[in-house]
């Protein structure tokens, strides 16, 4: 066992509610955390930035926790599925450091959660997902509801996580158990609201979990974008599985977050559109002076 999985273990162990206190400047490995290409990195309780790892993976440090998006840290290859990974992680587990949470939008596809991404989750102490992620997986995944809520405390505080719905394809199609996904809203005091889609196609879905946090939270500061425009033949004719970028430029506008990071448009062989294709659409709507720019990959960006 590494120190990183031994020092996840003792923090899982140590924690009297959902997760442990936060750390300091060091990571698990004990290197000394290094500033940004966007500038000095906030450390701490008052660090709020993320990491790109690749397609919809990336860690988010929010509110003292780090968080885990959709861990998929596959080397390239080809699936039973039929996809295929065509690039591989910035880096691996192994440099991951302290991680808090997961929060795992489904399981069920490989591009989400792919074959190492599954070994982790075991050494996680808390992993937020579906209902059938449950399930499949076991009882190390809690399952979340759309519109359910959980806590997560740390000495910075605590950290508010919101499951809300997100629509795995065209709007009015039901895939039944395969289309399963959620997103999430991480909110709390003096936490910047932030709203990760999830593998969400609909820009009607997107709209009201819009309305509805805008309601009862407030104002999202940022928006966590899975875009790319996943297709497949084998399902719903190669319909748009994730966001295009038209879509999630209007998803931008509509919601008008002061930022938008754009995730799962890279590594793998479903996005028919990418990340130039994204900020083209973003510049036609007038939002593209919020987009955050994630390269390059495994660099950490502040978001504050």
């Amino acid at each position: 066992m590494n120190r990183s999985t031994l020092l996840r273990a003792a923090v899982a162990a140590a924690s009297v509610s959902l997760l442990a206190a936060c750390g300091g400047n060091a990571d698990a490995d004990g290197e000394e955390k290094k500033p940004s290409a966007a500038g000095s990195t906030p450390s701490g309780a008052d660090a709020f930035t993320v990491t790109h790892v690749g397609g919809p993976t990336a860690v988010l440090e929010i509110a003292g926790q780090r968080i885990l998006i959709d861990p998929t840290f596959d080397a390239p290859k080809k699936y039973k599925s039929g996809m295929s990974k065509i690039k591989g992680p910035a880096f691996g587990p192994e440099k991951l450091g302290r991680i808090d949470a997961v929060l795992l939008s489904h399981d069920q596809h490989d591009d989400n959660l792919d074959g190492k991404g599954r070994e982790l989750l075991k050494d996680m102490p808390v992993v937020f997902s579906t209902p059938g992620a449950h399930k499949r997986l076991g009882d190390h995944i809690t399952p979340m509801k759309s519109w359910e809520e959980r806590e997560l405390k740390s000495s910075g505080g605590t950290l508010k996580v919101t499951a809300v719905p997100a629509l795995h394809g065209p709007d009015g199609v039901d895939r039944g158990a395969d289309g399963e996904v959620t997103g999430f809203v991480l909110s709390g005091k003096g936490v910047p609201t932030t709203y990760i889609s999830g593998d969400n196609a609909s820009v009607k879905v997107a709209k009201q979990v819009g309305d509805r946090i805008k309601k009862d939270i407030g104002a999202i500061d940022t928006a966590i974008l899975f875009a790319g425009a996943a297709r497949t033949p084998a399902i719903l004719d190669n319909a748009p599985l994730t966001l295009t970028s038209k879509n999630a430029a209007l998803v931008a506008k509509d919601l008008n977050p002061r930022k938008v990071v754009p995730i799962h448009t890279d590594s793998w062989d479903i996005y028919s559109e990418d990340i130039k294709s994204l900020v083209t659409a973003f510049k036609e709507q007038g939002v593209d002076d919020k987009l955050v720019d994630l390269e390059p990959a495994g660099e950490k960006k502040n978001l504050s």
